[in-house]
């Protein structure tokens, strides 16, 4: 037995033993595991793992900075950031006194009574269990004091957030729409110089950064890092809101006279600093609801049976600055440049007789077929200035032959047309013009006379700012300086010569052109008396397969003819055949109409001629001087001294009475003895009156009408009737509103 219990007991030690030697080995293997995950640990993730618990103990607060606002030539607001609320709920951390249930229902029809969310909308938030649902972004004051109370009555302490935030804000709503573009939720520019100059507006963000414990509480530290956000800089625009207000008043008027259009623009430019004053397009959108499907141009029913795609398409194009982005056939304005540079190279004289011959039609190669003159009639021999003047395509064709391909593209090359202009504006494309070597006669006589190729209404102007700028082509300028809103510094944006593209006696010579063209030819419809006014008409018409596209009536007018102050374009697309088409006669007047408003306002005289003690020329305007906060008796000699009629009713001491506020406001410019209203005080008691209706009469009669009632009268026309008048017959007015009529005219034959 001794033995067996002796054979058991080493076999006991020997299973003791290796039972030893392997938990031995299985803790060296651990010991080796653990020993060298820390070698990784230390050796290998150490870098990575101390930036970890760096930021787990390190808190960052982002702190916005504030975006930049914009602001027009004079100082006036046209895009500005204002302080708004998010308003989010925390579903966990509701202080509440009766039943979840009930409470829920409560705080649901509450906040869906006040902001943009359904009641179901809040009640899936509250029972959603995430641990913060945004309930609506932008709020702005009012509702946020609306919600403390609400909160406050309902004793509601905690779990209903109110955080700081800020949305771009519009005070003109569609005043340079697409020129202005718009912010997104985040504050980012999305479209237009917002976009454009999003860096310049945006600034850089600061952040405070704190040691947190576990729980991501702040430990009290004092080495507590602030880093303080660049705001973003101001910046002041080249645009005057007033005349930009004009320029869009006139283009949408001529969209209404000429239904067919589909869009229209309208850019207003001092040649000599390349300062844009005003850059219309039509259609235009609110700035502060862009997504607004009423100004597309569908009804609501049209709009909701779109593809989401379609919508998206509709709003896009009606965003767009499509002074920039879209080109166009100049048409007839642009045998400015073909003129130019016959005359530059010595290869045309402005007034040698029967230069060039018009039968109505010019072969400009064997085997092609003739191509016509706009006109039905010929205009037989003509010298430039006669063919400028009645913007015969024959002589033009002529012209562009004796130039030739080469010789014309280096000119256009020198005029800007083949570069983009205004990519500080918007996105902006090239000129798209035939190739150099694929130009045969045809292409040269289609060039020649402004078609067949496209160019921006910017690259036009920008051009015809050159002759208008003694040859000195100049970078059309949008900004006119930055402001550091921090440093308040300014950065000056200063005028950029590009190059001499002609010499100032052409551009004398082709001036000279304009002026006849005005005063002789295509250009009558923009004549103003009293100043001097060049201009050269357009329509291009579409090729066979894209008739559908219509007509495009342009006109560009300059004035005075020396030393040239203002450049106007005005264009109107889509225009059909079997309507008016003419730009002389669709776009001449609107040019006419800008013009009659912003030279007196811009402190551009008249040369008018002297006039007899009995006569007076209706046609000059006087800019209406800002007499706020002069006293009532100042106010009415300078306002007298002037040549208008001064109206107020007050029974306090004039000498001492200051005008808080006058009817019409500073910068309209009216005929002498127009109604100017004074009020002593500025929230109104406006004397209101009736329009009323002047259809039907004469110019003279209109404004004897309206003057009885204490309104004003603003003509467009020269001779016939009131054929139409805004306000119309019945609105209600303030004294002294200015009523816009229409006089009916003989239509010309003109380009």
């Amino acid at each position: 037995m001794s033995i067996i219990k002796k054979s058991v007991k080493v076999k006991e030690n020997f299973w003791s033993n290796l039972r030893l030697i392997f938990i031995g080995i299985v803790a060296t293997l651990c010991f080796l595991g653990v020993s060298a995950h820390l070698a990784v640990l230390q050796f290998v993730e150490g870098k990575s793992l101390s930036e970890k618990a760096y930021k787990q103990q390190i808190k960052n607060q982002i702190i916005s900075p504030n975006r930049g606002t914009i602001y027009d030539s004079n100082g006036e607001i046209l895009a500005q950031s204002i302080s708004v609320d998010t308003i989010s709920i925390n579903p966990g951390k509701i202080t509440y006194s009766n039943s979840k249930q009930v409470e829920n229902e409560v705080i649901a029809e509450g906040l869906s009574s006040m902001f943009n969310i359904t009641y179901e909308e809040v009640i899936e938030g509250l029972n959603s269990g995430r641990s913060v649902v945004i309930i609506e972004k932008k709020v702005e004051k009012e509702k946020v004091d609306e919600l403390r109370k609400w909160m406050k009555d309902k004793k509601i302490s905690a779990g209903i957030n109110i955080d700081e935030d800020s949305k771009r804000y519009y005070p003109y709503d569609t005043l340079a729409s697409n020129l202005i573009g718009f912010c997104g939720t985040d504050n980012s520019g999305q479209t237009g110089l917002e976009q454009r100059w999003n860096d310049v507006l945006t600034g850089t963000a600061g952040k405070v950064i704190t040691t947190v414990d576990a729980k991501r509480n702040a430990i009290s530290d004092e080495d507590e890092q602030y880093v303080a956000p660049e705001n973003g800089s101001n910046i002041y625009l080249t645009i005057d809101a007033k005349i930009q207000g004009i320029a869009e008043k006139y283009l949408a008027n001529a969209m209404i006279d000429n239904s067919t259009a589909t869009s229209g623009n309208v850019i207003v430019m001092n040649p000599q600093t390349g300062d844009i004053l005003a850059m219309a397009s039509n259609p235009y959108y609110n700035l502060n609801n862009p997504s607004d499907f009423n100004y597309t141009g569908y009804t609501e029913e049209e709009w909701n049976a779109l593809e989401s795609v379609d919508k998206s398409n509709a709003l896009l194009n009606l965003w767009k600055n499509t002074n920039v982005s879209d080109t166009y056939e100049p048409g007839s304005t642009f045998k400015l440049i073909t003129a130019s540079v016959g005359l530059e190279e010595g290869i045309v004289q402005t007034d040698t007789p029967n230069d060039f011959l018009c039968t109505g039609s010019y072969v400009v190669a064997q085997d092609e077929d003739p191509i016509s003159c706009w006109r039905k009639e010929p205009h037989g021999y003509t010298s430039l200035r006669t063919a400028l003047e009645g913007s015969c395509n024959p002589a033009f064709m002529q012209l562009g032959q004796r130039i030739g391909p080469n010789l014309l593209y280096k000119y256009f090359k020198a005029f800007g047309l083949f570069e983009t202009c205004g990519s500080d504006i918007a996105k902006s494309y090239k000129g798209t013009f035939y190739p150099l070597e694929s130009v045969g006669p045809v292409e040269l006589a289609t060039t020649s006379f402004g078609q067949r190729f496209e160019i921006s209404p910017l690259q036009l102007i920008t051009a015809v700012s050159a002759i208008c700028n003694d040859g000195v082509l100049v970078k059309p300028k949008i900004v006119k300086q930055i402001e550091n809103t921090d440093t308040k510094s300014i950065d000056v944006i200063e005028t950029e010569n590009i190059r001499q593209v002609i010499s100032k006696d052409t551009a004398d010579k082709v001036k000279d052109m304009m002026l006849s063209v005005v005063t002789e030819g295509t250009g009558g419809n923009a004549k103003i008396e009293g100043y001097s006014i060049g201009g050269k008409s357009g329509t291009s018409e579409p090729l066979d397969i894209n008739s559908a596209e219509g007509y495009v009536a342009s006109f560009v007018a300059i004035t005075p003819i020396e030393n040239t102050q203002v450049v106007v374009l005005v264009a109107l697309h889509g225009l059909q055949e079997s309507v008016n088409h003419q730009g002389g006669q669709v776009a001449g007047p609107v040019a006419r109409q800008i013009l009659q408003e912003i030279l007196p306002y811009l402190g551009i005289s008249s040369s008018s001629t002297s006039q007899t003690e009995n006569e007076k020329d209706d046609s000059i305007l006087i800019a209406v001087p800002n007499v706020e906060n002069l006293t009532i008796t100042e106010a009415r000699n300078t306002l007298q001294n002037l040549g208008f009629n001064v109206v107020f009713d007050t029974a306090l001491n004039p000498d001492t009475t200051l005008v808080a506020n006058q009817m019409p406001k500073y910068g309209e410019a009216l005929m002498e003895d127009s109604v100017i209203c004074l009020y002593p005080s500025a929230e109104g008691e406006k004397t209101k009156v009736q329009v009323p209706d002047i259809k039907d009469m004469t110019a003279k009669q209109a404004a004897n009408a309206l003057k009885s009632k204490n309104l004003n009268i603003r003509v467009d026309g020269t001779e016939g009737i009131v054929i139409s008048q805004d306000p119309v017959f019945g609105t209600e007015v303030d004294e002294g509103t200015v009523v816009n009529v229409v006089i009916q005219q003989k239509l010309t034959d003109a380009q």
